[in-house]
Parts: structure tokens; C-alpha cells; sequence
């Protein structure tokens, strides 16, 4: 007889406070119930845990105990050959294909080209005025991808590139996400034709893309060119539908949460004046033009984006379904239930991380975290693959606007979080004001 711990019941209310407003939620269910609890949603019964130990046994379990839990909003937007929705072999074959781009060498082929794009965004910027912080940061990270990761760098393509990705994204409405029933054309009308055409137009754009590259054999650094070079273990290289997917994901996976990871960092580091000005004169000890490399090495910089993705990080939580029976806090669970690991909770733990509303990038400085207390990017055998690749990015975005522009925040009162389909961002875009470009002293 297996027993599920307390929690809340009725599955549709639960559903709709986790999505408005998951932190509190999770709060209050672990106040109420203890950790861990059980979150009755409609697609099945989740037992959530918010303690190092629970998570730590969810992500040093073997992981062919496991499959991706609810798999509906993902599907239609990554593909069904994601890795995000593969399990077993093919999971495994997967990453061990996508691992080599994200790290070493060839991750640090993108700095320069990172650094460039943030200042030539940033140039369009006009003195004094008012501007959503994330609309930048989501302007520089699409740039990245469709320059690094898709390896365009005409200009009209590139401009192609980011009309197709933009409607793409935002064809996908949280109702097609949630609801399946309304995944149907009418006439070639309605939310999910939309997604389907600007579908198309992506595949279309990609398939140009790889068709391309395989004409011209040309050895590049991006990574859809190593993608279409990769072989696995029996010679087998990826299918253009895998490679298809692949590149989806990373899109899916690598904008919008770099992005928003960024917005939120910006407007902490502009909300205390402590901050902002150990952070440039960190900054400025590397010289007026800092290199990438130089400024990944920041330790105070790393700080500050750790704290960014420890108060608001982008995904609040990570599960997995069980497949076979599982003992987890000292309680057997039955398979079809799953497991989660709730970021927002162990990121707030008050042992962990005293006055853990407050921004302070100090604590990183102070201590080392394990994976169990600080996972911004899951863990286990399903750990983020981009971890690395988006640190990077954060790191150089950050640093290199820094260093030749300056900004402030526009109210007394910090962003609150709001959904934006699967990720947690700041309400507002968080709002800045730019104040123009350093002033160099003139020798």
C-alpha cells in the first residue's frame, strides 16, 4: 500500500495557483504540509520537495527510473526528437552527441562574436531614454543563437532568421501550450494554424540552412555545422528531423531564459549603489574594451549572475515521472507518480540562504553551494546542457554593457515575477532608463 505525503487538493485549483504565482504556492503548501508534499495537478500526482537531501536523491538515482513528465506543453514547439522529451538510450545518445559545442574551446569561439553583438545592440540605445531591460537582453540572445548556433551572419538572413523565430515564439500562446483540444485547424484558421505556418517557415529556413552548409563543405565553428558533423558511437550521424529538433530546443531552452536571467541581474545591480559600483570597478580594472575571456573570470561578475538565477530562476522547478517503484524521503512512491526538485523553495531555503529576498551576490563569495542547494539549471543526468554556454553569455552580455554604458532603474519598487509560458520573468520587462555611454578620459 503505498501512501502519498499530505498536500493540497483539487487538481484544476492547484494547477492555476502554481502557474500564477509559483513561489508563493510552494511556500505556503510546505507551511501547510510540510516537505515534501503532494501536488495533485491534472495530469498526475507530483511529490515536491524543496530540501538538499530529497533533491539530492532525485538526481543521484539511476536515471533509467525515470521518464520527462508532461511532455503536452513541449512538444509541439521542440519537436519529438528534443532531448528534453527522449528518455533511456536515445536520451543518452543525445546528449553525448550535443555535449562537445557547450564546452572548452568551442564555446569560447562565441566570446568575441558575443561581445559584439551586445555593443552593437546597445548602440541603438538613446540618452535618457526609458527601455524594458529584457527587450535587450532578448534582442542580444536571439542574436546569438541565430549567429552562433545557426551560424547566419548575412545581415538580410539574419533579419529573415529573427521575423520567423519571433512569430514562432509567440504564435505559441500558453492556451496551445496547456490545452491540447485546441491544437486544431479551422480552415486554415485560428491560434494553431498560425503556429503551424510560422512552423513551416522555421523548418523551411533551418532545412535552407543544413542544405546549405552540406553544399559548400566549408568547416565552420557554429554549432548546427558541428551538429551535421557529429557521429555517434556506431558512425550513425544525426537525421535532419533530430538536428531539426535539436536546434529548436537550444532556441527554446537558450533565449528567452539567458534573457530574462540577464533583465533580472541588470535591474538588481542598478537597485543598490553597493553593488553597481563594485561590480565597475571590477569591471574597469580589465581596461576601457575588456576581453571576454578576461571577463568570464570576474569573480564578483559570477556572483552577481549567480544571485540573479538563485532569487528569480527562470525555471522554478525540474520532474520526473517514475517508471518503477521508488523510495524517496524515507517513503516508496509507485510508479506514474513523479518527483520534483522545487528551485524556488531549496534557492529560499533560510538555513542556506539567509534573508534570501534580499539581492546579494556577496553569499557566493562567502560560500560554496553543492548541486543539491543551488540548481538553476536542474541536475542529475538531465542537467541542463546549455548550463556552461549560457553563464558564458551572461557573463560577457553583462560585463561588455557595463563597461561602456550606464543605466538606472526607474522605481523604488523591484519587478515582481509573472509567467510567461513555461519560464518566470520580470513583470514589465523590468524598466530601465539609459543614461548614455561611458566617458572616456581623454589622455
Amino acid at each position: 500500500m503505498h501512501t502519498l505525503p499530505a498536500g493540497p487538493r483539487f487538481p484544476a485549483l492547484q494547477a492555476f495557483k502554481l502557474a500564477r504565482n509559483t513561489k508563493e504556492f510552494f511556500l505556503d503548501s510546505v507551511g501547510r504540509y510540510g516537505d515534501p508534499f503532494t501536488l495533485r495537478l491534472p495530469m498526475g500526482n507530483v511529490v515536491v520537495t524543496g530540501e538538499p537531501e530529497g533533491i539530492r536523491e532525485i538526481f543521484t538515482a539511476d536515471p533509467s527510473l525515470f521518464t520527462p513528465f508532461a511532455n503536452l506543453p513541449l512538444e509541439p514547439v521542440v519537436g519529438r526528437h528534443s532531448m528534453l522529451l527522449l528518455d533511456g538510450a536515445r536520451h543518452r545518445r543525445e546528449r553525448k552527441l550535443l555535449t562537445p559545442p557547450f564546452h572548452g574551446d568551442r564555446m569560447r569561439a562565441y566570446g568575441d562574436l558575443m561581445a559584439d553583438i551586445t555593443l552593437r545592440k546597445a548602440s541603438e540605445l538613446s540618452a535618457g531614454a526609458r527601455f524594458k531591460a529584457q527587450d535587450l537582453t532578448q534582442e542580444i540572445s536571439l542574436e546569438v543563437i541565430i549567429e552562433a548556433v545557426f551560424g547566419v551572419r548575412d545581415p538580410a538572413r539574419v533579419a529573415l532568421f529573427r521575423e520567423a523565430i519571433v512569430g514562432y515564439i509567440e504564435a505559441y500562446t500558453p492556451p496551445l501550450m496547456m490545452i491540447e483540444p485546441l491544437r486544431r485547424s479551422f480552415g486554415g484558421l485560428g491560434p494553431w494554424a498560425r503556429f503551424q505556418q510560422y512552423t513551416a517557415r522555421f523548418h523551411a529556413l533551418i532545412a535552407e540552412e543544413m542544405a546549405a552548409r552540406r553544399k559548400s563543405g566549408e568547416v565552420r565553428d557554429d554549432i548546427l555545422s558541428l551538429l551535421l558533423s557529429v557521429r555517434d558511437e556506431e558512425g550513425r550521424p544525426m537525421s535532419d528531423e533530430e538536428i531539426d529538433d535539436e536546434l529548436r530546443t537550444m532556441l527554446i531552452a537558450g533565449h528567452e531564459t539567458t534573457a530574462i536571467g540577464m533583465a533580472w541581474a541588470l535591474d538588481g545591480i542598478h537597485r543598490n549603489s553597493r553593488i553597481r559600483d563594485r561590480l565597475l570597478a571590477e569591471i574597469r580594472e580589465l581596461g576601457p574594451s575588456p576581453a571576454p575571456e578576461a571577463l568570464v573570470k570576474l569573480p564578483y561578475l559570477s556572483a552577481v549572475c549567480d544571485e540573479a538565477l538563485r532569487l528569480h530562476p527562470v525555471v522554478a522547478m525540474v520532474s520526473r515521472k517514475l517508471l518503477a517503484p521508488f523510495t524517496f524521503r524515507g517513503r516508496e512512491l509507485p510508479p506514474g507518480v513523479a518527483v520534483m526538485a522545487a528551485i524556488v523553495l531549496v534557492h529560499n531555503h533560510p538555513a542556506l540562504y539567509p534573508d534570501a529576498e534580499v539581492f546579494r551576490p556577496e553569499r557566493f563569495l562567502e560560500r560554496k553551494f553543492t548541486p543539491f542547494e543551488y540548481l538553476p539549471f536542474g541536475g542529475g543526468a538531465r542537467r541542463c546542457l546549455g548550463a556552461a554556454f549560457a553563464l558564458y553569455e551572461m557573463k560577457i552580455v553583462l560585463g561588455t554593457l557595463l563597461s561602456a554604458h550606464r543605466f538606472q532603474v526607474l522605481s523604488a519598487e523591484p519587478p515582481h515575477v509573472v509567467r510567461r509560458n513555461v519560464t518566470l520573468g520580470p513583470s514589465e520587462g523590468a524598466p530601465l532608463r539609459y543614461l548614455g555611454p561611458v566617458q572616456r578620459a581623454v589622455a
